[in-house]
């Protein structure tokens, strides 16, 4: 009889800022599991106090980021970061604080607002098979997929991000005098208080709304086109098209396309899941390979096109390649602990 590995249970009764540390330390470890992040969710969403309380830390946590390049900051903060995977969750608070006081003035610089119209540049990036949460100086949070880049750029006028390369979900705090715009390739999303997912890939942008209400212009032409959505729709922009032509309208396919979908599966990636959804075997194994530092490869150009379906653990690879050779005829081998090669049996 096979028996079901638990994840740890949700923390037991104490200081809320003392939870917040333990659910942090918990989500970047390395080991972290989807049930962990289902007792995160549940603990998070069960009193506002909690979610306060997380979004707190992470904004002092970022704040402290634009320091850590110094060197006794950097040691400081191994330092900690030791202590903290040790105790698991207490002292978390004090341990951010002592590091904040090494920071000093550029922890200080990083709250103030920006002056003489000038921008304070943050990036924030992750690598194939991490995720990231971060809290933005205006209290807004977003989240990064595997393998994503974002800059952010914050003045009195203007709250701007752009998203270099991969995936973020965008939980807005509200500013009406202050619009929040997000950049990616030739798209800006313009929201006030929203949340919404924004994925670049190299051949398109999609945009999905989740609550609220965003809008979507196309930055790099003369007389903008002007797209809304409401909650559940989703936008796909392709890139490198000279016009936007109407929905619908002759010729070739629309250079974007509004549609209805599941909002559930297309921010799985957030609970550590993947949906794969009669797409070709070589845009699932794209998308499983963003969670995992084992790659799978298929050089054969028939198999690659082959349609699949199915949700699939993110970074779970041996499983996703399991599922495959049950139901095509393929031939599975190894090269080293890198890669996993599929082949068509002949």
């Amino acid at each position: 009889m096979s028996t079901t590995q638990k994840g740890p249970a949700p923390p037991p009764p104490e200081p809320i800022s003392e939870q917040a540390g333990f659910w942090d330390t918990r989500l970047r470890s390395p080991d972290c599991t989807d049930e962990d992040r289902a007792h995160f969710a549940a603990w998070r969403d069960a009193d506002p106090a909690h979610r306060a309380a997380f979004e707190r830390l992470q904004t002092l946590l970022a704040t402290l980021n634009a320091g850590l390049n110094r060197a006794d900051v950097r040691g400081l903060r191994d330092n900690v970061v030791t202590a903290v995977e040790r105790r698991r969750r207490r002292k978390v608070w004090v341990a951010a604080a002592c590091l904040a006081l090494v920071v000093g003035g550029v922890a200080t610089q990083a709250l103030q607002p920006q002056l003489g119209g000038i921008d304070n540049v943050e990036s924030y990036s992750t690598q194939i098979a991490q995720r990231s949460t971060v809290s933005l100086r205006d209290g807004s949070i977003l989240e990064l997929n595997a393998g994503s880049q974002i800059e952010v750029s914050f003045s009195e006028q203007r709250r701007s991000v752009r998203l270099l390369a991969g995936q973020a979900m965008f939980r807005v705090a509200k500013d009406p005098s202050r619009p929040f715009v997000v950049r990616a390739a030739n798209r800006e999303i313009v929201a006030v208080g929203t949340e919404f997912d924004v994925r670049l890939d190299a051949s398109s942008v999609q945009v999905t709304l989740l609550e609220g209400k965003v809008n979507v212009d196309r930055s790099d032409a003369r007389d903008p086109a002007h797209q809304s959505l409401l909650p559940g729709q989703q936008l796909t922009a392709v890139l490198n098209s000279a016009a936007i032509r109407p929905l619908g309208a002759a010729g070739n396919a629309p250079d974007v396309q509004i549609r209805e979908v599941n909002v559930e599966r297309v921010t799985a990636w957030r609970d550590g899941r993947v949906f794969v959804d009669d797409q070709p075997l070589a845009a699932a194994i794209e998308e499983m390979n963003r969670y995992s530092q084992k790659q799978i490869v298929v050089h054969d150009a028939a198999l690659a096109a082959v349609r699949v379906n199915g949700v699939f653990r993110a970074g779970d690879q041996e499983a996703f390649v399991a599922v495959l050779q049950s139901y095509f005829p393929v031939t599975v081998s190894s090269r080293g602990d890198a890669e996993i090669v599929l082949t068509s049996q002949q």
